[in-house]
């Protein structure tokens, strides 16, 4: 129970605000959980060079052209669908996925719910963004063999599952279709950036967000609106 305060002038008595949940608690548990790996990975390769190198080689992805040979990796082929996500360009690189995350994955983590049954719907929806847009950078990519790795693909389909939780299709389509269009632009005068962006996987992350995120919400949501 708060306890009525009456401010230094004299005026009515007010009820104390309540204390702000610290952010950590605030946060859904998959949120933090995928965003204190994807910390926690770039941290150990810091102090680990050969976990580092382990890691780049097993989790990075190669979008290239159909029959490409292409080289051999720890893992296998399959492995760098998923394990992309966790392997970033430098500080500003992991530092702008994160703040995606957090903040687009927060309101979508919190639709789903902070139970086992939400926090499952929230991780298989990072991930198969994840898939979704590395997948549409290997299908569609003309040219030599490129690496390609961090987490925009999946947090692409964040944004679009924000959307929906934010407005349904109206809202989804208020979010997902300017970051399409960023992403086109993007591909269209891509010599002309100073790094390399994967826009067709971010395209890809997104429109997998677009067609999962209805599904995922009616099979793993634990409560309703």
């Amino acid at each position: 129970m708060s306890v009525p305060q009456r401010d230094e002038s004299g005026g009515a008595w007010n009820a104390a605000p309540p204390p702000k949940a610290p952010v950590f608690n605030a946060m859904p548990p998959a949120v933090l959980v995928i965003a204190l790996s994807i910390v926690g990975v770039s941290l150990a390769g810091q102090v680990l060079p050969e976990f580092q190198r382990w890691m780049f080689e097993a989790g990075v992805f190669i979008a290239a052209e159909r029959g490409a040979r292409l080289p051999a990796q720890p893992l296998g082929p399959v492995a760098p669908l998923l394990l992309h996500a966790y392997i970033h360009f430098g500080l500003a690189h992991i530092a702008i996925n994160l703040a995606v995350l957090v903040g687009a994955g927060r309101a979508v983590g919190e639709r789903l719910g902070s139970g086992l049954l939400g926090s499952a719907g929230f991780v298989f929806l990072f991930f198969a963004c994840a898939v979704t847009g590395a997948a549409a950078a290997a299908f569609f990519h003309q040219g030599p063999p490129v690496q390609m790795g961090g987490a925009s693909t999946a947090v692409s389909g964040l944004i679009a599952a924000a959307g929906w939780v934010r407005g349904g299709w109206r809202g989804m389509a208020q979010l997902a279709l300017p970051w399409i269009a960023i992403n086109i632009v993007i591909g269209l005068v891509g010599d002309l950036m100073p790094i390399p962006i994967s826009w067709l996987g971010h395209i890809g992350g997104t429109l997998g967000g677009m067609i999962l995120t209805p599904l995922v919400i009616a099979v793993f949501a634990e409560a309703e609106d």
